[in-house]
């Protein structure tokens, strides 16, 4: 089959793109209904703007304004801390929703993704378009935030539709009709197409997507790349991108880190965050499967000064207990005496898959059976209770509190329970403020 023959019908396949709009923000109002139809801005803890509701925004509030600014361009602006462990309950709650419509979904980002209703018309009764917007109104309806999609024949066309009609918008773009609707829209729009290759584009007179479109295919082999190639078809109607279900399984690595406020110089304090970095690194890795044979550690300084050690380590491994001695080490090696210190980090490379782990010479079997029957039983509590529901007693410090200090407070979840937990136990999903779904 040729692009020619995809693009004479309307819609060969059905994919849909799904993004949040102002992710954080809208988390925030979902939380706060007294927040609603106000400007909104998370990043109190870091003194810039994180994310800016859409009130916000057409007060001319944007992404890493100075919060000090922030009063000065909209007094009445809320500002909050960010809350990252809830809105990862509601990215997590948003992907359900969209599971249940198809079993092809791909998690692109916390707050976007991408799904194949292709050939569901008949077992779900609806047309694509009807699919889309009751998977909108139900997200919308049970998380309480809006998000915008877009319905095309490819990856491409959709991510392209989701951006039209922010926000709250519903955008379907037939293969047709693709290159009237995208006359006007800058190349630069496209998914893929980067500030170099837009500035090349336009050295050749392509200057909106249409025009890209509408190229002659000879003269698009002679010009462009195959990525840049496969961006064409995908304009066109040829589905180039498949939406990719499944986890990311391979690494080459695997980094944690974390900025924490207010910035401390205690040792305890510093070293704590530093740990929970490496448990972090350590879950995913035996999520994944794997193990590690070397590891870096750095720490930033407030003045985003970085210092870091690698080490090798005698057996690859993904159990915090294996590293904290060589986390201690390095981390008195690097640790100044009455610096401030912004963010920790580990990260683990080497990695190789999990199929036996040997001990060394000098190490018991026994023991290492036991280590691994430990981090078994810690991955199943985390299971039923959460991450970080044991946890090592060194990281404590980096679990008491975040964003306290002048400039920020304890984030929401931090302070409240949601309906349906208890201080034992909390959801996995989140759920409105007015009672459990």
């Amino acid at each position: 089959m040729t692009w020619t023959q995809v693009k004479m019908h309307s819609l060969p396949h059905a994919i849909l793109h799904i993004d949040a709009d102002a992710f954080f923000a809208s988390c925030e109002q979902a939380l706060h209904p007294e927040y609603k139809g106000k400007p909104v801005v998370t990043g109190k803890e870091r003194g810039i703007v994180s994310a800016a509701s859409y009130e916000a925004k057409a007060k001319g509030i944007s992404r890493g304004v100075p919060l000090r600014d922030v009063k000065k361009i909209c007094p009445e602006a809320i500002i909050v801390a960010s809350d990252y462990e809830t809105y990862g309950l509601f990215s997590k709650r948003l992907f359900a929703i969209m599971k249940r419509f198809s079993n092809i979904v791909e998690e692109y980002g916390i707050d976007e993704g991408f799904i194949d209703i292709t050939g569901l018309r008949k077992p779900l009764g609806m047309s694509y378009q009807d699919i889309a917007r009751t998977m909108k109104a139900t997200i919308e309806q049970e998380l309480g935030i809006t998000v915008s999609v877009g319905l095309a024949a490819t990856k491409s066309l959709a991510k392209i539709a989701s951006k039209m009609n922010k926000p709250s918008g519903f955008t379907y773009i037939p293969n047709r009709k693709a290159a009237e609707m995208l006359s006007v829209m800058p190349i630069d729009n496209v998914w893929g197409v980067g500030p170099n290759t837009a500035a090349y584009m336009r050295q050749m007179g392509i200057e909106t997507v249409s025009a890209f479109m509408n190229m002659p295919w000879e003269i698009v082999q002679q010009n462009f790349t195959k990525p840049h190639q496969q961006i064409w078809h995908e304009l066109n109607g040829f589905k180039v991108y498949k939406v990719i279900k499944e986890e990311k399984q391979r690494y080459m690595s695997i980094s944690k880190t974390r900025t924490f406020t207010p910035a401390s110089k205690k040792k305890n304090i510093v070293l704590g965050q530093l740990l929970k970095n490496l448990e972090n690194a350590c879950i995913k890795a035996r999520r994944h499967g794997l193990l590690a044979r070397k590891m870096t550690v750095f720490l930033k300084t407030q003045d985003f000064g970085v210092q870091a050690l690698d080490v090798c380590l005698t057996r690859a491994s993904a159990y915090p207990n294996d590293m904290t001695p060589l986390v201690k080490d390095i981390f008195a090696q690097l640790f100044e005496k009455g610096v401030m210190y912004r963010a920790t980090g580990v990260v683990l490379a080497d990695l190789q898959e999990d199929m036996c782990v040997q001990a060394d010479m000098f190490e018991s079997p026994v023991a290492l059976m036991k280590m691994q029957r430990v981090y078994e039983a810690v991955d199943k509590v985390a299971k039923q209770f959460g991450k970080h529901a044991l946890h090592l007693a060194g990281a404590l410090p980096a679990h008491a509190s975040q964003h306290s200090g002048s400039r920020g407070n304890i984030a929401y979840r931090k302070r409240h329970l949601l309906p349906g937990e208890t201080k034992r136990r909390r959801l996995a999903v989140p759920v409105l403020a007015g009672g459990v779904k």
